[in-house]
């Protein structure tokens, strides 16, 4: 079978590929000087300018661009899974206790102050229990 010359059916477009109308094979990408691509699975020719003016779209993972904040952020961890979460356990802050040295304070924020001040934050040790809360 001779290799198929362009026609009247064009490439089919999905995003920014171009398929194959005979046999439906991602084609490649034309370099500079080519003026046809070539199915390399049925040797269809598809005109170069298929890929003019296509529209492009990129996305990126949340994690791409680190921050300091998304850092910071890191350094609590909540533990809330499955039955704990059931359990209404608190989450747990990578916190130092001043009476052990243990890290991993448990943690509640609760505001008792006005609503225009800070809230108040509740620590317990894991390890001894000790209690201490801080004000934001």
């Amino acid at each position: 079978m001779a290799p198929a010359t362009s026609s009247t059916s064009r490439a089919h477009r999905i995003g920014s590929l171009l398929f194959c109308p005979v046999c439906g094979t991602l084609l490649d990408l034309p370099r500079d000087d080519q003026d046809e691509i070539e199915c390399h699975q049925c040797g269809r020719k598809e005109p170069a300018s298929s890929y003019e003016n296509l529209p492009t779209k990129t996305y990126s993972s949340p994690n791409a661009f680190p921050s300091a904040l998304k850092s910071k952020r890191a350094l609590v961890q909540n533990t809330m899974h499955g039955e704990e979460a059931a359990k209404g356990r608190d989450p747990i802050a990578q916190e130092k206790c001043e009476k052990c040295g243990h890290i991993g304070l448990s943690y509640k924020e609760m505001q008792l102050r006005s609503a225009d001040e800070g809230s108040t934050i509740f620590y317990k040790c894991l390890n001894c229990g000790h209690q201490t809360s801080t004000n934001n």
